[in-house]
């Protein structure tokens, strides 16, 4: 045999890449190669037959009889320099050949002699490895041999393209099941959404006439409202319906107030999403919280301030958003005398729909709303 040296025409990145793109390296032993290598080695007569595939570090055994190992370090693979060379590579005895001499298979267990070895490639002309038969005695090919284990050579390349072709196949199904599961979920949940919010709408267009005494106040009043739930739509809408920054939330309604530079609002707290069953709610409490400072409270009048701050904390078992709203600087304040909307959004609705613990502060010195909820930790979209 000689010993010429063989340049490949391929890059070994781009050949390591096609073998990966197969996914069978550490696959379990599979019928149809167990089959081929069985086949090869009864045409041959040979008691070793092997489908190697020549990664970094190793070559692998996809299928083998004879040999009862699934892989060997590269300083032991044949098949490394054989598979340089197109078609048909046989070796008659391993140990007059420099190249094998030493190899541990050859000098020791099992004493390999004879090699002979079909390469793998891939319709783009990059080996992958070997179909190849071996023997523990020096020997020689026959001719209807050679023919068999390049048929057979080919007969691996079909499946491990088959192979490929059903892993692709299955991947573009996974993909499309993804999707429709998605789009069936958004619905589901758009469908929630909606009811949610007509319900919403009609409690507003009631409150709205109830706390109003002229159409002009109920149509500024519903309008602002109305304007506030839909930015916090705009926000759910953005992730599928499933979360809304409460940070995003707070700056819609407040940001009207940083005012020539002068920002007269303070929000302090970690980075939290709330799911669209709190984020609403919360978005309208703010929203009442802002509009009755700006008429009534610290937003009034120059010099006045508000501060929300939030975190979250683990509370028997749950972690729950505990929000804090400050007024500073405002004109003095009283509790009220007659309940509106805003008070009863604060008081009965949001502890309805939130699940929360509301506390307000009518302090001479500003306003101050607390309030702690449970987090939704991930969406919830109800059975229809």
């Amino acid at each position: 045999m000689s010993n010429d040296k063989v340049f490949p025409l391929w890059k070994e990145s781009d050949r390591l890449a096609a073998l990966r793109s197969y996914r069978v390296l550490d696959t379990p032993p599979e019928p149809e190669f167990d089959d081929l290598v069985q086949l090869a080695a009864r045409a041959c007569q040979a008691p070793v037959a092997l489908i190697s595939l020549v990664e970094d570090r190793r070559q692998w055994f996809k299928a083998e009889v004879g040999l009862g190992v699934r892989e060997t370090p590269l300083d032991r693979a044949i098949c490394v320099t054989t598979m340089l060379r197109p078609g048909l590579t046989v070796i008659p005895d391993l140990t007059n050949d420099a190249r094998f001499a030493a190899n541990p298979l050859v000098t020791g267990e099992p004493h390999l002699r004879f090699y002979a070895g079909a390469v793998l490639e891939t319709p783009g002309g990059l080996p992958l490895g070997a179909l190849c038969v071996l023997d523990h005695v020096p020997r020689d090919l026959a001719e209807e041999g050679a023919f068999t284990l390049k048929t057979l050579a080919r007969q691996v390349m079909s499946q491990l393209e088959l192979r490929r072709a059903i892993a692709e196949r299955d991947d573009v199904l996974e993909a499309s099941r993804r999707i429709e599961q998605r789009q069936s979920l958004l619905v589901r949940e758009l469908h929630h959404r909606v009811k949610n919010t007509l319900a919403t709408v009609q409690a507003l267009v009631g409150a709205s006439g109830r706390s109003t005494g002229s159409f002009e106040g109920f149509y500024r009043s519903f309008s602002n409202r109305i304007a506030s739930l839909a930015r916090t739509h705009n926000l759910l809408t953005e992730d599928y319906w499933q979360t809304a920054s409460l940070r995003e939330i707070a700056l819609h309604e407040l940001r009207p107030f940083a005012e020539r530079g002068q920002v007269r609002y303070v929000l302090d707290g970690p980075p939290v999403e709330l799911s669209a069953d709190l984020a609403v709610p919360v978005g309208m409490a703010l929203h009442e919280l802002t509009a009755n400072a700006a008429r009534f409270g610290a937003l009034s009048v120059p010099g006045g301030r508000v501060e929300l701050r939030w975190n979250v904390d683990e509370v028997e078992g749950a972690r729950k958003l505990q929000l804090d709203w400050r007024e500073y600087g405002g004109p003095p304040v009283q509790t009220p005398q007659h309940k509106g909307f805003g008070s009863t959004l604060l008081q009965k609705v949001l502890p309805l729909q939130s699940n929360a613990d509301i506390r307000i502060d009518f302090d001479d010195a500003g306003l101050r709303f607390w309030m702690q909820a449970p987090l939704i930790e991930r969406r919830l979209v109800p059975p229809y």
